[in-house]
């Protein structure tokens, strides 16, 4: 983050869904070093080696599918693909396409530029959306994406912005797609880009050619194959050659591909999904460096989980997971998902996942807070969340409980009233960032800490 400018003119704006954003202007660098964290505290083994159980199995695959059923069959909060079937309540997705577009009615939003969008553009994508083309009963079809893909909120691929030079918080973006992710597509915009899609943890639309088409059976048998492998790095580079020159696509981490026969080499060989000239979808071979993948997923451990977590510290920081990159959750679920853990996509979905352990008030004090995160969080899978921001716990140290997160930034006080300090990447801080701001440290604003190293019985 060496090119960011000391003071970065932007209004950011608090949004429950995906964000960890804060209001303020302006924006200030944080400094390279953040308040109470020591060389040593940026590294995985500091807080593996203070674990009290750091090499212990905590799920087994077993129990880690049982975690998952209750999150999507319970909870409602992760969708199984192919589960959907063949037909989809047209009504349900017109009522989603219409709430979407009267969200964005009567507000305006500005182009990178600062420029106010045109209102006819709402009504151009409006027309493109078509929601009353949408039949009764849609017959559902099926596709894996062939390579990176940008969900949007809206079918364009034009940024929008709530703020006049806040061209941090693109309004549009809800999430993003791997290579390999699978879908139910439901929908297909008037202009033929545009495909509105269901995936595990998200609905939006993608474009149309970053999708290829797959039977349900087909979609089935390539997610659940016995023999798979999973990136374990923070990005893995896929290639179509073994001499590893003739590059496809980079995936991030927990990314999921069936194993090919080439395993004991530096390189793996994989099957990913493509587009054929003549519009038909087939999968090819492909390669990935050996390091970067495990075969199988490796054991749920919380040194494990730990490691896994500061493999992405200093990753880039990015609203929606825009870019290739991730914000709080996506960091979150990114990590567990190397476990085989499908975590929901929104952070405040991800706080209503695993073991309960303690919900806070307002009146709660932060000795009362700091006394239960001794006594039942779990290093490395105990998730804490706050309003917009979920983090991972990773420890009590000299009395103090410590986090890894992706984290936009924080406040600090100033004579004039807070300042906002950007940090934007993903880095070990205490619960007291943020101490002496009017807001408070995150301390003050936990709301519940669940753990993931157990499941309701």
């Amino acid at each position: 983050m060496r090119n960011m400018p000391a003071i970065i003119s932007a209004v950011i704006l608090l949004v429950s869904t995906v964000g960890c954003a804060t209001l303020e202007r302006p924006l200030y660098s944080a400094p390279p070093i953040l308040p109470e964290i020591t060389r040593e505290m940026k590294s995985p083994g500091f807080w593996a080696g203070r674990h009290p159980f750091p090499n212990r199995t905590l799920l087994d695959n077993s129990r880690i599918r049982a975690f998952n059923a209750h999150i999507r069959n319970e909870l409602k909060l992760t969708t199984d693909i192919t589960g959907i079937g063949g037909a989809f309540a047209g009504a349900k997705l017109q009522d989603r396409l219409n709430e979407t577009l009267a969200s964005f009615r009567d507000k305006t939003f500005y182009l990178a530029t600062s420029r106010p969008v045109d209102k006819s553009l709402l009504t151009d994508i409006e027309k493109n959306m078509r929601p009353g083309a949408v039949p009764a009963d849609i017959k559902v079809r099926y596709g894996l994406t062939n390579r990176y893909a940008d969900q949007r909120i809206l079918p364009t691929g034009k940024r929008l912005y709530e703020h006049q030079g806040d061209i941090y918080f693109d309004e549009l973006q809800n999430s993003s797609l791997d290579l390999g992710t699978p879908l139910a597509v439901l929908h297909e915009s008037r202009d033929g880009k545009w495909v509105y899609v269901m995936g595990p943890s998200s609905d939006g639309w993608v474009e149309k050619d970053r999708v290829s088409m797959f039977g349900p059976t087909e979609i089935k048998k390539y997610i659940r194959d016995p023999e798979f492998c999973v990136v374990t790095g923070a990005k893995a580079d896929i290639f179509l050659n073994r001499e590893l020159t003739d590059y496809h696509d980079t995936v991030r981490m927990g990314a999921r591909f069936r194993l090919g026969r080439i395993r004991n080499s530096a390189v793996v060989e994989i099957s990913v999904p493509y587009q054929k000239t003549d519009g038909s979808s087939s999968f090819k071979k492909a390669y990935v460096k050996k390091e970067s993948v495990s075969f199988g997923y490796p054991a749920y451990t919380p040194r494990n989980v730990i490691d896994q977590a500061f493999r992405l510290i200093n990753a880039p920081y990015s609203w929606g997971s825009a870019h290739g990159e991730q914000d709080c959750s996506g960091f979150i679920q990114q990590v567990f998902a190397v476990f085989g853990i499908s975590l929901p996509r929104n952070s405040s979905a991800q706080a209503e996942a695993g073991v309960l352990l303690a919900r806070f008030g307002q009146q709660t004090e932060d000795r009362e807070k700091i006394k239960i995160l001794s006594e039942k969080a779990v290093g490395g899978t105990t998730l804490i969340y706050m309003n917009g921001h979920i983090m991972l716990f990773l420890g009590i140290y000299e009395g103090k409980p410590y986090i890894i997160h992706d984290v936009w930034g924080y406040r600090v006080p100033g004579s004039q009233g807070d300042k906002g300090r950007v940090i934007g990447r993903v880095v070990v801080t205490g619960l007291d960032l943020g101490k002496g701001s009017v807001r408070g440290p995150l301390l003050r604003r936990i709301i519940s800490v669940r753990d993931i190293a157990a499941i309701q019985d």
